[in-house]
C-alpha cells in the first residue's frame, strides 16, 4: 500500500530536520513541493523544492496552496505520484491548512500525519536565525497569520496527528523510530 507521512508543525519546529533523518535512516524520500519563494543559500531547484515563477504556479494540478510571507506554497499531483511510482512509502511537509486537504483528498489508511512541535515556543525565533534565515523575513513568518495557525493543531488534524514535541533530537529519533515500526508492520 502507498502511504504518505505528512510532517507539519511551526516554523522552526525540526521539519525539514525530520524529513531528512527519514530520508537518511529510512530511505523515505520527500516529496517536494513548490514555491514563488528565492531559493536560500545552498538550496537547489528539485531538491529543497521546485522553485516556481507565479505563471508556472499557476499550472499546477495543486492539492493545496497556501502564500506564506508573501510568497506561494503549493504540492501537486505530480509530485506524490513521480514519488509513489519510486517509493511506497514517501514523506512530505506541509502547512496545517495544507494537511487538510490531504485528508479530503487520500484514504485515511495512506496518510500517517507527524505534527512536530517544541514546548518553548519563543525559542523558535532563535531556531530561524540558526538555520540562516534572513531577519527581514524571520519578521513577516512570526508575524504571519499562518505561523501563529500552525503552533498549534485544530479540529480534525487533532484526532489523527502523532504529536511529536522535538526538545531534544535523540529523544525525538527515538518517537520516530517506533512511528515508522509501526507503519511499516
Amino acid at each position: 500500500m502507498k502511504k504518505i507521512i505528512i510532517i507539519a508543525g511551526p516554523s522552526g519546529a525540526g521539519k525539514t530536520t525530520i524529513s531528512n533523518y527519514l530520508q537518511e535512516k529510512y530511505n523515505i524520500p520527500r516529496v517536494l513541493t513548490h514555491t514563488t519563494r528565492p531559493p536560500r543559500a545552498g538550496e537547489q531547484n528539485g531538491k529543497e523544492y521546485y522553485f516556481e515563477t507565479d505563471s508556472s504556479f499557476s499550472k499546477l494540478h495543486l492539492f493545496e496552496k497556501v502564500e506564506y510571507g508573501h510568497y506561494q506554497y503549493g504540492s501537486s499531483q505530480e509530485s506524490l505520484q513521480k514519488a509513489w511510482s519510486q517509493h511506497d512509502l514517501v514523506s512530505i511537509i506541509l502547512e496545517t491548512q495544507g494537511v487538510n486537504s490531504y485528508f479530503h483528498k487520500l484514504p485515511i489508511d495512506n496518510i500517517c500525519f507527524i505534527y512536530i512541535t517544541i514546548s518553548d515556543h519563543s525559542k523558535l525565533m532563535q531556531r530561524l536565525i540558526g538555520r540562516g534565515d534572513a531577519p527581514i523575513e524571520i519578521n513577516k513568518r512570526i508575524n504571519s497569520s499562518e505561523f501563529k495557525r500552525d503552533l498549534q493543531l485544530h479540529g480534525v488534524l487533532k484526532k489523527y496527528a502523532h504529536i511529536v514535541v522535538n526538545d531534544n533530537w535523540q529523544d525525538t529519533k527515538g518517537t520516530i523510530a517506533k512511528l515508522i515500526d509501526q507503519i511499516q508492520h
